[in-house]
């Protein structure tokens, strides 16, 4: 009944139960009447109404079973309440960490988190200044772009990634740069300091403000032209000028006008067998060089040039036999083996299962919003509704999607179609999730000219 009226004769089951009483907990410390509209929007989202109405979020409220003073309270509430996702993110990770079936994966002694960036895509958006790179298109494309960190684990058998942090790109945080200066910098101050953590990116970010942010365990992939230079400087010769800089370290062949110029002599080289998820065993190999640095760049200042002084790097190139180029990493001066390197960056993959959920199984890949706060919160919200689906699927059984699935898997997916057949008003509300009895007979309706022009002043000058 995916899209279409509930059957409220159903009984209320298990699934449905815990997963609202999950949702009800984490937005019932916001403000009395915007939580029950955060509450019902987030259930109309994991029921996926936003994917059958093609991103409409009224549309998706009213075929949740709300009427249409309520959906138009709960698009008031997610629109212009007094809510932060960060705030409500803190509450769930609390809600997780209470409950103790999430296990965070830990390598050598370190909890892993991964850092991301994505973006939703607006390609009819007016006076969208933000972009996101489309492998499809080639290019850069329109979109609401957000930063993400948060941590991998499991519960039982599912690998889940919890974010903790989400960062808006917006005002002065426009480019990617800014975006993920943002993201470490703000992330970093609400991290538990007793915590061993290391944090694992893609090639984007930038290795010296991961450093600039307090990060010291890094473990980052680095693009295929990658270079560095060694910390030590090469012996005076006793002619000409002496040397300023190590020698270039090339992990990879480079070409450049035409010719070939040799890879660089790896210092070690480590050779390791693993286990394959299809179970294969495969070979891999991996040159290491120790003790290198970041090649110094023109807009450096003096501290980012002492700054990288002090903290070398170790460079990898992993050789997979599955791939023609090797896996170009590199981890600050931390005790882990090539393996242990590996294998935080694969965990990395799933900081990208939060966003995947919300667009494609939720339905946020497509909005037709336009309100500038709405523009953002709505890819927020969605977020969280992703998390809380994908953490109440993996912690309850399974929920097969007929009779054919024989084997089924406690995914998001399968959850969703579950929530998207029952009525989720007749589940008992938390004393505090109620409407705020205000009184507003006293207030003007309507249209007010000298409150219209109040609000185009207000708008010109904020522009300015």
């Amino acid at each position: 009944m995916f899209g279409g009226m509930k059957n409220t004769n159903k009984p209320i089951t298990t699934a449905m139960h815990d997963t609202a009483m999950l949702t009800q907990r984490i937005v019932e410390k916001e403000n009395i009447g915007t939580n029950l509209g955060l509450y019902r929007g987030l259930m109309a989202l994991q029921g996926g109404h936003l994917l059958a109405s093609r991103g409409g979020l009224i549309p998706a409220l009213t075929s949740a079973g709300l009427n249409k003073q309520e959906s138009k309270q709960t698009w008031q509430a997610i629109a212009q309440g007094k809510w932060e996702a960060n705030q409500l993110l803190a509450e769930l990770n609390t809600q997780i960490k209470a409950a103790g079936k999430f296990k965070p994966t830990c390598v050598a002694g370190y909890q892993i988190q991964a850092a991301d960036t994505l973006g939703y895509f607006r390609a009819r958006l007016k006076g969208c200044k933000t972009g996101h790179y489309n492998s499809i298109a080639g290019k850069s494309l329109p979109a609401q772009c957000f930063g993400i960190l948060g941590v991998v684990g499991s519960i039982g058998q599912q690998r889940v990634t919890f974010p903790f942090y989400l960062a808006r790109a917006e005002g002065e945080t426009q480019s990617d740069e800014q975006l993920m200066k943002r993201l470490l910098h703000e992330a970093n101050k609400t991290l538990d300091s007793e915590i061993a953590r290391v944090t694992t990116a893609d090639r984007k970010f930038p290795p010296l403000e991961m450093l600039k942010a307090g990060y010291s365990h890094i473990v980052l992939r680095r693009p295929k032209n990658f270079t560095m230079i060694r910390a030590e400087l090469p012996v005076y010769k006793g002619k000409g000028r002496r040397p300023s800089k190590g020698e270039v370290i090339r992990p990879m062949i480079h070409q450049y006008k035409g010719k070939v110029i040799p890879e660089s002599e790896a210092e070690a080289v480590h050779t390791w067998q693993r286990n394959e998820v299809d179970g294969r065993c495969i070979t891999l190999n991996a040159k290491i060089w120790f003790n290198v640095l970041l090649p110094a760049q023109k807009t450096w200042t003096q501290s980012d040039h002492h700054l990288n002084q002090k903290h070398p790097w170790v460079l990898m190139a992993i050789q997979h036999p599955d791939f023609e180029h090797p896996l170009i990493l590199i981890m600050t001066n931390i005790k882990l083996t090539p393996d242990e390197a590996y294998t935080i960056f694969k965990s990395r993959w799933g900081i990208e299962q939060p966003p995947l959920v919300a667009k494609q199984l939720l339905g946020a890949h497509r909005q037709f919003v336009h309100h500038p706060e709405m523009c953002f919160r709505l890819p927020e919200f969605s977020m969280i509704a992703a998390v809380i689906l994908t953490y109440c699927a993996a912690c309850q059984p399974a929920c097969p999607t007929g009779y054919w699935d024989r084997k089924p898997k406690p995914t998001a997916g399968r959850l969703r179609r579950h929530l998207s057949d029952f009525d989720f008003a007749g589940i008992p509300l938390l004393p505090r999730l109620r409407e705020k009895r205000s009184v507003t007979s006293h207030l003007p309706t309507g249209y007010h000219p000298a409150l219209a022009l109040a609000r185009a002043q207000k708008a010109v000058f904020s522009e300015n």
